[in-house]
């Protein structure tokens, strides 16, 4: 179930090249599991199928993956990123990454909640590097500006030394579909503790959330794999214990059974609501301006390209779609 595309020279072409002035020994796991089912109904308009929003070419010739995937490479090798999918899109991650021979695809034989579509490639990252640095991605963000997108990671790498830092958005209104993070510093440029999350709140404590500082959580994170392992281990006890397995097999001839077995036994478990507003010590770090949307609705694609001439395309092809596609 796991293996690097095999059979295919790597190359970047196209791609930004990793930056200077960082260690080239950290890794990226890249989260490309999910249906995007919230955005069906563009995706669909423009594929004329269900293809999850993360394989959809919604901004010109490039999928969100292969966005991300290039986006990755400002501060990791190819063959250090590791893109999640689902087991039956795992051969439509392969013919988009075709020109990115090394990165490495991890398949999951099942959904089993988005603690699972994290266990998995930081158990993956551990079985070849026990001291690897982590960057942990989604992969349906889009982004106007990468320069100060990679400013913010790279500050969050800096941050998370001794722990966990995700990267917070600074909000421009009081959204009630993302997930906030407020920090016991408001609004300060370097790292703060984190002192609660709030996971889409009503209207009425958004707009409190919005007063007194709170950020949006990108779900972009870093740390070292062995601090991911370790809370993993604290707060999801029996789904850890079975990667464990999975750890000691990844890069051997079984690993696919394993997995599979893994799969079979292993009960679903939220990463945000059962690790991360559980464990202490967590900090975050604002994301610098470079026009950040998480792209989970076709409202909020539209608001992004409001300004570009993609807009009209997209309006009509919805449009064309009708309410019921």
């Amino acid at each position: 179930m796991s293996s690097p595309l095999n059979g295919q020279e790597s190359s970047n072409a196209g791609a930004a090249p990793v930056a200077s002035g960082h260690p080239d020994d950290v890794w990226t796991i890249i989260l490309a599991g999910g249906e995007g089912t919230r955005l069906q109904r563009l995706t669909h308009a423009l594929h004329g199928e269900n293809r999850p929003k993360q394989f959809a070419f919604i901004l010109g010739d490039r999928s969100l993956l292969q966005t991300t995937v290039e986006r990755a490479l400002r501060w990791s090798r190819a063959e250090r990123i590791v893109v999640v999918v689902a087991a039956e899109r795992s051969g439509l991650a392969r013919e988009q990454l075709a020109n990115h021979g090394a990165v490495q695809i991890l398949a999951q034989p099942k959904s089993r909640g988005t603690a699972a579509g994290i266990l998995l490639p930081v158990a993956h990252v551990l079985a070849q590097d026990a001291s690897a640095k982590l960057v942990i991605l989604p992969s349906d963000h889009y982004v106007k500006d990468e320069r100060p997108f990679e400013s913010s990671v790279r500050a969050a790498l800096d941050a998370a030394r001794d722990g966990i830092t995700l990267v917070g958005a600074i909000p421009d209104q009081a959204e009630t579909q993302y997930g906030w993070i407020v920090p016991q510093r408001k609004h300060t440029r370097g790292s703060s503790g984190v002192a609660r999350f709030f996971e889409k709140p009503a209207a009425a404590v958004a707009s409190q959330l919005l007063q007194r500082g709170a950020l949006w959580n990108t779900f972009v994170m870093a740390g070292s794999a062995q601090e991911f392992w370790r809370l993993c281990r604290e707060h999801l006890p029996a789904q850890t214990a079975l990667f464990d397995a999975y750890q000691e097999a990844a890069v051997s001839p079984r690993s696919a059974r394993v997995l599979e077995q893994i799969y079979t036994d292993m009960p679903e478990a939220d990463f945000s609501r059962q690790l991360l507003q559980q464990a202490s010590g967590l900090t975050v770090v604002p994301l610098r301006e470079c026009g950040w949307s998480d792209w989970g609705t076709p409202e909020r694609v539209l608001e992004s390209l409001r300004h570009d001439r993609a807009f009209h395309v997209l309006t009509q092809c919805l449009a064309l779609a009708g309410p019921s596609c």
